[in-house]
């Protein structure tokens, strides 16, 4: 007889073919181009890692203890750059930021709590707190990001994603980031910072985190390699109050102790000599190129469709005419191809618009965008008809 407390399996999620890469126009979100990895560095990191004093300390149980080598260099090189300072004892590695996720909601909610997601929002986020059996109150999301709003003082702890909101890409500008804090501090509630895409902004320079303006400890901050270096490698932080990382740390340890000694040195040494910074500023340089190329061709080829005002990321936002049914567009344009994804998910309406869709654009080569949006905007005109597209 089954006994399950809660069926994580039938949550709705983000769903991408295993087999993307076989498309010629892969608009996939969150796989970073590999032809820009630098290989051959990344190699010459893991064979030192693994040198007989790295052996011997990979091969010891170090508990629930990181690599002292990863932990300075996100201390000192990571986090400063998005205006965070923090002690180690403030930091700790987690398996991506889905983990670091996990662990704050395990330690801070229950079936008790309520929980502000921002709608469009993460659905991951919006699962994990989920299984904890919070109750979720949907929050408004504008131009600016997460809209202000007395619901709020309703909320014991708040999922945001100031730097890209995720899905729409926008950016919380610094007033509305200083508002949400004061409103935290007089409603009391705390923060959950998700700063996962925080390095591509192609129209300006990067804004700063919302952890470097908390002044009152409001802020829990979750920070992740996934985008830049590689998905797979799960390596993910968080930066919190030194009570909070040890609660977190114990209950790390229950879970797996900690991640792979070897994994957390390579990636520390692939930080120390400089070779993320090298990756990150060749991404920037032909993401933005990418960026262009799309905003471009949707003007051109999708005059009915319109995407948020975005100045960066990898993907774009796309709300589609009233009548289009993005589900339907998804199955039509990957029988010729073209990959997007649809919207819906991101929405925690039981019954959500259909007309959204996302264009990611980190995994697809430059010179595919335009055909490949060509190609797009011919199955939607074939769904919507010639005449009635609104």
């Amino acid at each position: 007889k089954a006994r399950f407390i809660t069926r994580p399996s039938r949550q709705r999620n983000i769903v991408k073919p295993s087999d993307w890469r076989d498309y010629p126009y892969p608009f996939i979100y969150g796989q970073p181009d590999t032809s820009l990895f630098p290989i051959n560095e990344w190699r010459e990191c893991c064979r030192e890692s693994m040198n007989v004093a790295d052996i011997c300390s990979a091969g010891v149980d170090r508990f629930d203890l990181d690599d002292p080598v990863l932990i300075e260099q996100i201390q000192t090189r990571l986090l400063p750059r998005r205006g965070v300072w923090a002690k180690p004892e403030q930091i700790l590695v987690t398996l991506g930021a889905q983990n670091a996720l996990y662990l704050v909601a395990s330690l801070l909610t229950d079936s008790t709590s309520i929980v502000g997601m921002e709608n469009p929002g993460y659905p991951d986020a919006r699962n994990i707190f989920a299984v904890r059996r919070s109750r979720m109150i949907p929050l408004e999301v504008d131009d600016q990001g997460l809209a202000p709003g007395p619901v709020l003082d309703k909320c014991d702890c708040i999922y945001v994603t100031p730097s890209h909101q995720s899905p729409t890409t926008v950016t919380m500008p610094r007033e509305r980031r200083g508002q949400l804090l004061q409103h935290a501090d007089d409603a009391d509630f705390f923060l959950v910072e998700d700063d996962y895409e925080s390095e591509s902004n192609y129209l300006g320079e990067p804004t700063p985190a919302l952890k470097s303006l908390d002044e009152n400890g409001r802020v829990i901050y979750v920070g992740s390699l996934s985008k830049t270096l590689a998905p797979g490698l799960r390596i993910g932080y968080v930066v919190a109050s030194v009570e909070l990382i040890s609660e977190m740390r114990a209950l790390r340890r229950l879970m797996f102790r900690h991640t792979p000694a070897n994994n957390q040195r390579t990636i520390a040494l692939f930080l120390v000599r400089g070779h993320l910074d090298s990756l990150i500023l060749k991404q920037k340089q032909v993401y933005k190129e990418r960026w262009h190329l799309l905003a471009d061709a949707l003007q051109e080829h999708l005059p009915d469709c319109t995407r948020s005002n975005s100045h960066g990321g990898t993907a774009f936002w796309i709300r589609g005419p009233d009548k289009l049914d993005s589900i339907a567009l998804q199955q039509s344009s990957r029988e010729h191809g073209v990959l997007i994804e649809t919207g819906d998910v991101y929405f925690s309406e039981s019954e959500p618009p259909k007309n959204y869709f996302r264009l990611g654009f980190s995994s697809i080569a430059s010179e595919r965008i335009q055909p490949g949006i060509q190609l797009l905007a011919k199955q939607i005109r074939y769904q919507l008809g010639p005449v009635n597209r609104h």
